[in-house]
């Protein structure tokens, strides 16, 4: 059985932005979600069983169950704290991938694809965006410029960040063309713990031998 978190629509990360979640991001309209079995959450088309190559058997989004997606890891730059007002940039590390097992009593592929991703930011706003983002650098930004996955602070504290991912999934017997599924199946990545204050208290909490990535470093 996969070990993932049940998330049913309405939630606070099945939706989309709330109370000014990313900046300039592309932000998503709400995946609607059935509970069928931990771990799982589903879009429209559960239990409609894709057409399957003449010989084989059809195949539904539970019969998975016994194939396990890799989940995101995210992080975050800063690494571990923002400045209130300022963009704070958050990127999840994942990809298309192919997991190979046994499905419905044959040698199979399955391939899951990320679509979507749900940031909850630990400040009562949430929002479902169709980027990964990536490192300022990446970008070509400097640091604290927006990003299609950034998110402003507007209050100090310590702040909790979660992030589900949303995968499609096609699958193969032994080697043949992929038939995708409908639905899509919701991971969650690793949680981050950061701490948001003022520019002057950063610059001066988080010198440069501290935080050689802070501002002015």
């Amino acid at each position: 059985m996969l070990d993932g978190q049940l998330t049913t629509g309405g939630s606070p990360g099945s939706g989309g932005s709330s109370g000014g979640g990313a900046s300039g991001g592309p932000t998503l309209p709400p995946m609607p979600c059935e509970e069928v079995f931990a771990g799982y959450c589903y879009g429209e088309g559960l239990g409609k069983p894709a057409d399957p190559a003449p010989g084989l058997p059809p195949v539904t989004m539970s019969d998975l169950a016994v194939f396990r997606p890799q989940a995101a890891v995210q992080y975050m730059q800063p690494d571990g704290w923002m400045v209130v007002g300022l963009p704070t940039n958050f990127v999840a590390v994942i990809d298309r991938h192919v997991v190979s097992g046994t499905l419905l009593g044959l040698p199979a592929d399955v391939r899951f694809t990320p679509v979507a991703y749900r940031w909850r930011y630990g400040d009562g706003t949430a929002a479902r965006l169709g980027s990964r983002g990536a490192s300022w650098k990446t970008l070509g930004l400097r640091e604290f410029d927006p990003t299609p996955t950034s998110h402003v602070y507007a209050a100090s504290g310590t702040y909790v960040i979660e992030l589900d991912v949303e995968y499609t999934a096609e699958y193969r017997f032994a080697g043949g063309s992929w038939t995708s599924l409908s639905g899509v199946i919701v991971l969650p990545a690793n949680d981050l713990v950061a701490t948001a204050g003022g520019a002057v208290t950063v610059l001066v909490d988080r010198d440069c031998a501290r935080a050689p990535a802070g501002p002015g470093c």
